[in-house]
């Protein structure tokens, strides 16, 4: 517990520090403009580059940004696996890194990092969201991996399968689990969450956590956000922590989302816990620390 208090006292110093700075401590990169599925949910899809850089012009472009004070590089995509060649150069490079992947390709051990994989129901749930049969292979390249954290996305779809995805968490052996809800690009559609089905969503949520607090990593500040939404104007690519870019390096505006994106249906787990954060939530400092943990800031520097 007291290195914990230690941090969070280290991250708030480092955090009033670093305001004056120019550039941001986390960068986002969607490192190829390629994927090997086609989820119905995706944001990627509708705002995808064609184009991606090549392995010694992300070297170059990592060099610059940890030049310029950026701390942490966050690697997405596409399906980032597919570039293992970056992910290890970025490894190399930046003081931490964070990979988000859907899980069909195993990240190699010696790559220590926090591993956000999106699985998205039981099995019949989950496939039918990626459009192909992955959810074994899935399964078989996350088990007893503690890296990985599940990260859901709750929709219409899927939204009734809460339980079912958190005993998938417990049973792989994984690290925990945490939620986001879809998000719209343009006007609302069928897989929002909204009305009864976001209130029961949001109930669901405190039910499960209340039972699975070893592995779910919410806190009812952060359900209980999900409801008003209020968290979108504290979002950190509001600000100057936070910056993302396509794969071939365009910035990506308002958010790692894209062009498009209705940030007043936001559902994202970043916007979430930066909220909750400012406001004092030490539980979410707690949970903060679970996700990204010290282990893996390689030179052991708390500036996120």
């Amino acid at each position: 517990m007291i290195p914990k208090v230690i941090r969070f006292f280290r991250f708030l110093k480092n955090y009033q520090k670093n305001k004056k700075k120019t550039f941001p401590d986390v960068v986002n990169y969607d490192i190829t403009s390629k994927c090997n599925l086609k989820c119905e949910h995706c944001y990627w899809w509708k705002t995808r580059a064609t184009k991606e850089l090549t392995d010694k012009e992300w070297e170059k472009v990592f060099k610059e940004h940890v030049e310029k004070g950026a701390v942490m590089g966050y690697l997405t995509g596409g399906e980032p696996t597919l570039r293992i060649n970056v992910i290890r150069t970025a490894y190399n490079i930046f003081n931490s890194i964070g990979i988000v992947s859907n899980g069909t390709r195993k990240i190699p051990e010696e790559i220590q990092c926090r591993i956000f994989v999106s699985i998205d129901g039981p099995k019949e749930i989950h496939n039918k969201i990626r459009g192909v049969d992955v959810f074994d292979k899935v399964i078989e390249n996350i088990k007893n991996d503690k890296r990985v954290v599940l990260t859901p996305t709750l929709s219409a779809t899927n939204y009734k399968y809460i339980d079912d995805m958190v005993d998938i968490a417990r049973k792989s052996g994984v690290e925990g689990i945490t939620f986001s809800t879809y998000t719209c690009h343009g006007t609302e559609d069928d897989l929002y969450l909204k009305g009864e089905q976001l209130e029961w969503t949001v109930n669901k949520l405190l039910e499960v956590w209340k039972k699975n607090k070893d592995i779910v990593f919410l806190t009812p500040f952060i359900i209980k956000s999900f409801l008003k939404k209020e968290y979108t104007d504290y979002c950190y690519f509001r600000g100057k922590k936070f910056i993302a870019f396509d794969s071939s390096m365009n910035r990506k505006l308002p958010c790692t989302l894209g062009k498009g994106v209705n940030c007043n249906t936001c559902g994202c787990i970043v916007p979430v816990v930066a909220y909750a954060l400012r406001k004092g939530d030490v539980r979410t400092w707690f949970l903060f620390d679970k996700l990204y943990p010290e282990k893996y800031d390689i030179k052991k520097q708390v500036e996120v």
